[in-house]
């Protein structure tokens, strides 16, 4: 059963078709991460809840990415996606629920404050690497050393870039960090974990429990029939 809620809100198109869409305008870990990897241009991408599609016009002006493929639920930020990015191309879709052809055969697969912002985010997980053949996938995550938490009820985010706690709300999810690096250390042929984040306090319009979190962009390497020994960095 998919419990993934369906973004209807007018606020991500409107955050998203002016902001995070030039290199600039992404967070340090972020940016730091990318340029780890450091993709050819040649690189084929596919965004798991790309907004309005705009990391990829920031993959184009930094690397010269050009194959580029985004998928988001929200109907109305893949409308504004096409206007600012005709050359990519858009999928108005809930990604637990796309068939896998349709987004297969990319090396770079990469989720940006999107599957830690869902309820299914370990479905989502698996999903997002099962159809990842070989290459990286990059994905942001808050971690924490206590328990950590999963419960909309209990945490969760209003989706408003106005500070206002009103509106639509998505799950706030906080990971214990060793609970993740177990969880991730299970996916198969993993060769390379390449992690960089930094402590903060919560979002503005965030509701949880926890005073201080870790925002954390991580890149998990995927070989074809890996034998060889795991790198952490």
């Amino acid at each position: 059963m998919n419990n993934n809620i369906v973004y209807s809100t007018s606020e991500i198109f409107k955050f998203y078709s002016e902001n995070r869409i030039k290199w600039s305008q992404f967070y340090p870990s972020e940016k730091n991460v990318l340029e780890y990897v450091n993709p050819k241009s040649d690189t084929k991408v596919l965004d798991i809840g790309c907004g309005c599609g705009g990391l990829g016009m920031a993959l184009k002006e930094k690397f010269g990415i050009k194959d580029y493929t985004g998928i988001d639920i929200n109907k109305k930020a893949i409308k504004k996606a096409i206007d600012l990015n005709p050359l990519g191309n858009f999928l108005n879709e809930d990604f637990l629920e796309i068939s896998s052809s349709k987004i297969k055969n990319n090396n770079l697969i990469i989720s940006l404050s999107c599957i830690d912002w869902n309820i299914e985010f370990k479905s989502m997980l698996q999903k997002a690497w099962s159809i990842l053949e070989e290459g990286k996938f990059i994905l942001s995550i808050r971690l924490t050393n206590k328990d950590g938490i999963n419960d909309i009820k209990k945490s969760y985010q209003f989706i408003n870039f106005n500070g206002n706690n009103e509106g639509e709300i998505a799950p706030y999810n906080i990971y214990n960090f060793k609970k993740w690096f177990s969880e991730i250390k299970t996916l198969s042929n993993i060769s390379e974990i390449y992690c960089y984040g930094y402590n903060g306090k919560p979002a503005k319009t965030a509701i949880t429990p926890y005073k201080e979190v870790c925002f954390a962009v991580f890149s998990l390497s995927k070989v074809k029939d890996f034998n060889g020994e795991l790198r952490e960095n």
